[in-house]
Parts: C-alpha cells; structure tokens; sequence
C-alpha cells in the first residue's frame, strides 16, 4: 500500500518479533444528504447543450465499488481547509484543475457525508447533486474535449469515518481526536474530506491550505512554504506537494506537535519528521536511521523520486503505518514493535519508489505496490545485518503468511487486496525472479522500472512486459506460477516452502 500494515499483521509482527528474538453541524449534514442534495451556486439554472457527454461516475474498478470517475484528468487540487476542534467541522473550498478527455455537458466527484453548498466551473455557477458518494455537476456549458477547465466546490461538514476492516471500499481517512485530528486511508480516503476523482488512475499535484487554531502544528505532504498567523487565533498553513499523487497518499496532520530534522541523504535529500509532542522522545529512534535507507535504496532503485522525506507519528493506534507521499504516517503502536519496527521504516520508505510515484493503474496490481516494499525490507536487512539470510527470511515470511500463501496475489480475491499474502507471496516472487535472472539483469529491471513509469502508473502486464524485454526472455510460466497459480511453488531458494508456511521447517 502503500501500503500499510493492517491491524491484524501489525499483532502477528508482535507475535514474529518474539520468534526472532534469537535473531455545517454534523446533523444538518447528515440531513442534506440523507435527502440528496442539490442546488445552484447562485441565479437560476442555465440551459446546457446537449450536444455534450456525461462523465462515467465510475473507473469500472470492482475493488473501490463507485470510485474513481471518467471524462476528464485532474491535473491539480488546491485544497483550503478550515479545521474547528471543537465541533469537529471541515469547512472547504476546493479548487480543481482538469482537462476533459471527452465533451461533457455532465461529469462527478467523489465526496463522503459532507455538504456541498456551491459550485462553480470557469467562473460559472453549476447545477449539482449530491447521492450518497457522488457530486454530480452540470456546468452552464458544454466542456469540450481536450479544454482544460476549472471547479470550484465549497462544503462543509463533519467527516466520517469509516467503520469497516482498512481494505474494503468503505471510505475511511479522516479521523478525529481528543485535539488532534490526521489523515490516513486506502484505499478510499481523500473524498472522506475533500471532492476528489477518488482513484490512483487519476493522479494530480497539490497545494493544502490548513487553517487551524494558532496553538496547533500542522504538517502535510510536500514542502511548507507559508505559515500566516491572523489575529483571530488562526494560522493558515500553506504546503507545495508539485509531484503527481495518488488522492489515498495525502495526509494533513493537526495537533501539538514537533517537527523534528531528521539529517539529510548523501544525495541531500532533507528529511524532516513529525512527532506528537508526547511520545516525540520514544519515537524519535524509531527513525534514525533513514538516511542511511534512503542512500541504499537510491543505490539500488536510483535516486529518490521526490524532494523531502520523511515520518509522522500520531498518539492514536490504527495497526501500523501508511506510505504517504513524502510523508510515512505511522499510529504510535508502531513504536513499541522494537525490531520489527525497523523493516516498516525500510517498507514505506521503499514505496516511495514502489506504489507512489510508480503508482498501480487498477487495485488488482496492487501487489507492485506491497510485494516490492516487503521485498525492500530483506534488502535493507541484507544491507545492515550481518546475521541476515534469504533462507530465513524466505522461512519467516511463508510463516508469517501461513496458509494465506497459497492464494494468487494477481488478482487478489476480492476481499483480500490487502491481506499477507499480497505482501508476502508478492515479495517472494520478486526473490524468484532475481534468482532467476541475476543480480544485473534484476536491480536494472527495478530501475527501469522506476524510471519508465515515474509519476505515473503502471500494471502488472507492464512489469512483466519490462522484465521480458530487459533480459530477453520468457518468464511467463515464473509470474504464472508466483502472481496467479492457486499454488505456491513448493520451493524457493533451498527452502521447503510446504514446510515453511505450515511451521515444521
């Protein structure tokens, strides 16, 4: 996932460590929408041409449901958010910037629980409805194909959170706190507090303008580059995220917090981390040793795709860490993993390469995004820790999985996208195929991986598709047998993965 360790690996990781020890109000909200909103910026509807088309409500991805839209490319979201503790209101406007890939007289937005009081398209004011996740609006002209246009939406609200297990399609990002309040979700996250083409299909820059009480921090992806002060008790925090994202990568962090330098990379990459202001002292160690993974990994993945890095740990528990852009989130559980702790720093770091700014076209190659990070964390071990071997990790791993390795990771199953086996199974098949090709032939793969598809998104016909083009052979029947056989290969790399998985190797 990211990635993100789900509450459920996050115990078994618990459970690996001790094994290796010898190694508006909320109601007037809930009410508009319950009744599907509808309404006009101002003036009364205008007459639209028909000649135009109406934008899918709908990618067609069976993972995310209704998410995700067609008709047009966002190419930017200029986010000006008003956060009030006390009520727990999101009050925004959202601009977006977007080009039609088709004429539109008709096209949607994402949004969860929060309501929509007006919208403009080009300086016009819109026809719009709001019906369960989706913000219909009918601009007052047509939107030709290929002309680059600009929404303006306002709304306001309390934001939901979703209830349901991380993984499912139910949106969850937004959460609320005793005081604080951060972001972190996948993979329906960002129309839980923002009108969003909620699908990594669709990626776009960003600017978040966070407005919160003067007595709070507040930290996001990218590069702050303002912080204005006003004499209401309220500062305005601006930040630049200029790269292409992903909608379920953002994070906005408001509370008392630290925001601590974390050095630089040999290539200069600066690392700054965020720490609630309480557990600050435990967490800090957790991460000292980023640089030094960002410098190996540049090593074997070629030089860091962004720039700024680095961590962010709120005091709340939601079952380990997410990769988002710039800015790892991890719940302060995460902390007390000891050891383990470690290889998820390696993790989401890694899908900084894998997963954000290659980023998967549909859910169902999800595994390019966490297969690679999990692999990512034997070769950061491998870097650091004399006492690693393959052959364990290749053991730990079938344990950690258990009967979960038998299931294909392309597609997963559709309850699965995020359950071990995509994680695990999904490492060991990178290991099979480095083995199978070399050292060269597979660290290049990965670079041109990375390269190739940069600030873009790519599929798992693509990956296989490189591979086969860099080393000039046939390796269908390897990702036939790892990714989609109900059967994991018995062996790997010396290891009986039969015994493995069942815990008697």
């Amino acid at each position: 996932m990211v990635s993100m360790y789900k509450s459920p690996i996050a115990l078994i990781l618990v459970l690996v460590l001790l094994m290796m020890s010898c190694s508006p109000s909320a109601p007037e909200a809930e009410d508009a929408l319950d009744s599907e909103q509808s309404g006009r910026s101002s003036g009364e509807p205008g007459t639209v041409d028909d000649a135009g088309g109406v934008g899918s409500e709908s990618v067609g991805d069976a993972y995310v449901d209704s998410f995700g839209n067609g008709g047009y490319d966002v190419e930017h979201y200029d986010l000006a958010m008003t956060w009030k503790p006390d009520s727990s209101q999101l009050e925004g406007v959202s601009t977006i910037e977007a080009t039609a890939t088709e004429s539109l007289q008709q096209f949607n937005l994402d949004l969860v629980g929060l309501a929509v009081s007006s919208v403009d398209v080009d300086g016009q004011a819109a026809s719009f409805s709001q019906d369960d996740s989706e913000l219909t609006i009918t601009p007052n002209q047509v939107v030709s194909a290929e002309e680059r246009f600009s929404v303006v939406v306002s709304y306001a609200g309390q934001p939901v959170e979703g209830t349901g297990p991380v993984g499912t399609s139910e949106p969850s990002g937004w959460h609320t706190r005793d005081g604080f309040a951060y972001v972190v979700g996948e993979p329906v996250s960002a129309s839980t507090f923002h009108p969003a083409n909620d699908h990594p299909s669709d990626k776009a820059s960003f600017t978040y303008r966070i407005t919160a009480p003067s007595d709070l921090t507040v930290a996001a992806n990218g590069t702050l580059e303002s912080k204005d002060e006003g004499s209401d008790g309220q500062t305005t925090w601006v930040f630049d995220q200029p790269f292409p994202q992903a909608t379920y990568l953002t994070t906005i962090i408001i509370g008392t917090l630290d925001v601590v330098d974390g050095g630089r990379s040999a290539s200069g990459i600066p690392i700054r981390n965020v720490f609630d202001t309480e557990i600050g002292a435990a967490a800090a160690p957790v991460f000292a040793k980023q640089p030094q993974m960002l410098d190996h990994f540049e090593e074997l993945f070629g030089p860091y795709p962004f720039d700024i890095y680095g961590s962010a740990v709120v005091n709340d528990s939601f079952g380990g860490a997410l990769e988002t852009q710039t800015l790892s989130i991890y719940g302060v559980d995460v902390v007390g993993f000891g050891a383990q702790a470690e290889r998820i720093v390696a993790h989401e770091l890694a899908h900084q390469w894998f997963g954000n700014s290659v980023s998967p076209e549909r859910w169902e190659d999800i595994w390019i995004n966490e297969g690679f990070a999990s692999y990512a964390e034997a070769l950061w071990l491998d870097h650091d820790d004399p006492s690693f071997t393959y052959q364990n990790w290749i053991r730990m791993t079938a344990l950690l999985a258990g009967p979960e390795l038998q299931r294909p990771v392309h597609p997963p199953e559709q309850d699965g996208l995020f359950e071990l086996g995509v994680y695990t199974r999904g490492a060991l098949a990178l290991h099979a195929l480095r083995l199978e090709v070399g050292d060269e032939a597979f660290f290049s793969i990965l670079q041109t991986w990375a390269e190739r598809f940069e600030g873009g998104t790519a599929s798992t016909q693509d990956f296989e598709d490189l591979s086969e083009e860099l080393t000039g052979r046939e390796l269908d029947g390897l990702f036939d047998a790892w990714l989609r056989s109900s059967q994991v290969p018995p062996e790997l790399d010396g290891v009986d993965l039969t015994r493995a998985f069942s815990g008697s190797n």
